[in-house]
């Protein structure tokens, strides 16, 4: 056994009142005999509350306002458990190897424990964590226990971004789409290594590219180690099954012409991708390190727009030499219970927006990185990402801390992002994070923060040393305004900008401010559409007796964006007329983004892009920005944008 994936369903899920899985590893275990909830079925990749809800131990939380009636779940302490196979350390190399856990990812923070042998602690959502389980292996222990302890508070959508210092997915807390559920599992793969003990640990570092200049493909590969390589040891790097490098292993550098056809922006050809294999090979003939990464060799370039104003960052985007108009949706997590999800759930929305003629998905940085089925099936579909780093506003103030110890483990976080993500054809640019501005009161915008920020300086220093190669961008937006005011335009200040998200104008003034846009970039654009109401019903969102009542019912997941709602029952219409509402509310969002897309399309290459926030609903919302419903429906908006955008 080299590698061992732990995945699937043999995992038990147990919960326990705070702190009491430790008092049942002392002399006083009798005193906590009984778990707080009792071993149920689990699966990893899996949510606590994916399990909770399979067991029937808690209600859908997707119906109506249940989900209040399980935020007691992230008041416990939850358990994984599985056993492990005998074994897994004998052999020839027995005393030389170890056994060591890789996990992808852990929601968030907590201790791991081989039977009651502590292995190691971890925290921090957004990077991978390795755990040694040699010693207590070898003592004869086989339970595997990955226990997740006490989740932060204060992550929602209104607060401080200063304050925040965790590492951990902010969407779930609370956002103007989605209520409380905060999140907690095992999000990643988990997996067993067994290596050599004094194995150098090797990353290598792999880009694809085109010459411009002379339209070849480009292969790029940096090795390093975090100790010397034994003398003699070769690298090979393979494309497909031609092997088209060699050379010493210390300080290998490969960078060279390869037989490649160009991965090509979806509606424009297409995405060749090829398996770029690195080995590092002793000269007694061990495998040292060995890794595959799949490539696809396209070059992104950015200018400056047609007529941009002084200043303006460039944001005409070009792929193989030809300028693209980036129609864009804004990509949150498609749960709140993100481990939950399947390549199925991915893949339909991906190819639907795709197939509506979008071109970039912008990851918002209130979340964390996407899940790897994501960055590979948008190398697949011909979409370009656009990922943020962890960081997002807040309401009361949108800037990140600057203290030392917040930056350099932001730093680590960055790290980690590119080496994970710096080989995909998707990947067209990195972002320091969403709506960072400086604010003179909470709850106004303010300015956008510019790249010498502390923070926004510091990832800006990783992105440039580990991905050098890709753009970079402090935050979004960018420039002197977040948002672009009609009675400033014509004056050279309207950059990437923000919004609008909803206009309580008529639709003629709205046709009329996006008649004279002079932003360059539209990177977040909404308008309210409600959900289907066939969704409705099924969610139990209907079940009210009073526009009151049925206000209320909504403000669960929705209440930013209830004004049209409130305007037309404030007109002295009633529930039973609500079916026309609906289907009004659908049709206006479907015209007035159809409108605004047009328009910023038509002003092409002055206008760089249009972003649809939010692409989906990520809880059953009954009325929101997104223009695909929960269950990934299209709403008239899609169709709407689809038309223009495949023209």
């Amino acid at each position: 056994m080299r590698t061992m994936f732990l995945d699937g369903e043999d995992w038990t899920l147990i919960g326990w009142r705070r702190h009491d899985w430790e008092l049942a590893r002392t002399p006083a275990a009798g005193k906590v005999t009984n778990p707080d909830v009792a071993p149920v079925a689990a699966r990893v990749p899996g949510s606590v509350r994916g399990a909770l809800l399979a067991a029937g131990v808690v209600a859908d939380p997707t119906v109506g306002v249940q989900s209040r009636e399980a935020e007691w779940v992230e008041h416990r302490d939850w358990e994984f458990r599985r056993d492990l196979p005998d074994g897994l350390l004998d052999g020839e190399d027995a005393l030389t190897s170890r056994l060591w856990l890789e996990c992808e990812e852990l929601d968030y923070t907590g201790v791991v424990l081989l039977g009651d042998l502590e292995v190691g602690r971890f925290a921090g959502s957004f990077t991978p964590h390795s755990f040694d389980l040699t010693a207590a292996y070898r003592e004869g222990e086989r339970r595997l226990r990955v226990i997740l302890t006490g989740a932060p508070d204060g992550l929602a959508q209104n607060g401080w971004t200063s304050r925040i210092l965790a590492f951990k997915p902010r969407f779930s807390y609370g956002w103007d789409w989605t209520p409380r559920m905060v999140s907690a599992g095992v999000p990643g793969r988990i997996r067993l290594e067994r290596r050599p003990a004094a194995s150098p640990a090797i990353t290598a570092r792999v880009r694809a590219d085109v010459d411009p200049a002379r339209d070849v493909a480009v292969l790029e590969v940096t090795l390093s180690a975090d100790r010397p390589l034994p003398a003699g040891a070769r690298a090979d790097v393979l494309l497909g099954d031609e092997v088209v490098g060699s050379g010493p292993a210390p300080d290998f550098r490969f960078r060279a012409e390869v037989a490649a056809r160009v991965w090509q922006l979806a509606g424009r050809g297409d995405q060749p991708l090829y398996d770029c294999r690195v080995r590092v090979v002793a000269q007694d003939g061990s495998v040292l390190h060995e890794s595959v990464r799949r490539v696809g060799f396209r070059h992104v370039s950015w200018s400056a727009a047609a007529e941009a104003p002084p200043g303006a960052d460039d944001w005409l985007c070009s792929v193989n030499g030809e300028p693209v108009f980036l129609a864009g949706v804004n990509w949150v997590p498609i749960r709140p219970d993100y481990a939950d999800l399947t390549e199925a759930d991915y893949r339909l929305r991906l190819q639907r927006y795709r197939d509506l003629g979008f071109v970039m998905v912008r990851v918002w940085g209130g979340a964390g990185l996407e899940r790897p089925v994501f960055y590979d099936l948008c190398d697949e579909l011909g979409l370009l990402v656009w990922q943020e780093f962890p960081l997002s506003s807040s309401g009361l103030d949108n800037e990140p801390p600057a203290d030392l110890g917040f930056i350099d483990e932001l730093a680590q976080v960055a790290e980690s992002y590119i080496e994970r993500l710096g080989h995909h054809a998707c990947l067209a640019l990195w972002c320091g994070g969403n709506e960072l501005t400086i604010v003179d009161e909470p709850g106004v915008p303010g300015t956008p923060l510019a790249a010498d920020h502390p923070t926004l300086a510091a990832l800006a220093e990783v992105a440039r040393r580990g991905d050098p190669g890709r753009r970079f961008i402090a935050t979004s937006p960018t420039g002197p305004r977040f948002e672009a005011d009609a009675g400033e335009f014509g004056q050279g200040l309207h950059h990437d900008v923000h919004g609008p998200w909803e206009f309580e104008g008529t639709q003629e003034q709205w046709q009329q401010y996006w008649d004279h846009d002079d932003a360059v970039m539209r990177s977040e654009v909404g308008v309210v559409g409600a959900s289907s109401w066939e969704l409705l019903d099924r969610q139990g969102l209907l079940a009210a007796s009073s526009g009151a009542e049925l206000r209320q019912l909504w403000t669960h997941a929705a209440g930013w964006w209830l004004a049209p709602l409130d305007a037309w029952l404030q007109a002295g219409h009633d529930l039973s007329q609500l079916p026309e509402w609906v289907e009004q509310s659908r049709t206006r969002q479907a015209e007035m983004l159809a409108y605004s897309a047009q328009r910023s399309k038509e002003r092409f290459p002055r206008c760089t892009g249009y972003f649809v926030w939010l692409g989906h609903d990520t809880f059953p919302c009954p009325v929101s920005l997104s223009l695909l419903d929960y269950d990934g429906e299209l709403k008239p908006a899609a169709r709407a944008l689809g038309a223009i955008f495949t023209a």
